[in-house]
C-alpha cells in the first residue's frame, strides 16, 4: 500500500514537471498570470525556464528562488504602474529581462552591449525605477557584481 501511494506521489511529481516544462517552453504563461501561481510550483517554473536558456548557452548563478521573487515583485510594479506590455509578455522573457538587468545573463556577450541590444534604451529607461541601481552596475558592465551573486 505505502509502495502504491509512494508510486503515486512520484508519477505525479513527474507529470507537474513535465506540464511545467512544456508550459516554460511555449511561452504561453504570461507575466499577468504569475502572481496567481500557487508559491511551491514558482521555483519548478523558473528552473524549467532557466534548463530551457541554459540550452541556448546562457547560464545564471542566481538561484531560482531570487527569480521567482524578483517575478513576484516584477509583476506587481508592472501590475501597478499598467504597463500592459510586460503583463501580457511570457514569464521566460520577463525573467530573461530580469537577469539581464541583473547582471546574470551569461552569453558570452558583455553584459551591457547585450542589454542595449536586446532591452534598448527605451525599455531600459522604463525599468529605471524598479531597478535603478541595477540598471547603473550594468551600465558600468556589472564591475560592482562580478565577485559574487547576491
Amino acid at each position: 500500500m505505502r509502495f502504491m501511494r509512494q508510486s503515486r506521489l512520484i508519477l505525479s511529481l513527474l507529470l507537474l514537471h513535465l506540464a511545467v516544462n512544456c508550459a516554460a517552453q511555449t511561452g504561453s504563461f504570461n507575466l499577468e498570470d504569475w502572481p496567481q501561481t500557487q508559491a511551491a510550483l514558482k521555483p519548478m517554473y523558473v528552473k524549467a525556464i532557466m534548463e530551457q536558456a541554459g540550452v541556448h548557452s546562457v547560464s545564471f548563478t542566481r538561484t531560482a528562488e531570487f527569480y521567482a521573487a524578483e517575478l513576484d515583485r516584477f509583476a506587481e510594479f508592472a501590475r501597478a504602474n499598467s504597463y500592459l506590455p510586460y503583463l501580457k509578455t511570457s514569464v521566460a522573457q520577463n525573467l530573461a529581462t530580469i537577469a539581464v538587468v541583473n547582471c546574470d545573463w551569461n552569453n558570452g556577450i558583455p553584459h551591457w552591449e547585450f542589454a542595449q541590444n536586446y532591452l534598448g534604451e527605451k525599455q531600459l529607461a522604463l525599468l529605471q525605477p524598479v531597478y535603478g541601481d541595477a540598471i547603473n552596475k550594468l551600465k558600468n558592465n556589472c564591475a560592482a557584481t562580478s565577485t559574487a551573486a547576491q
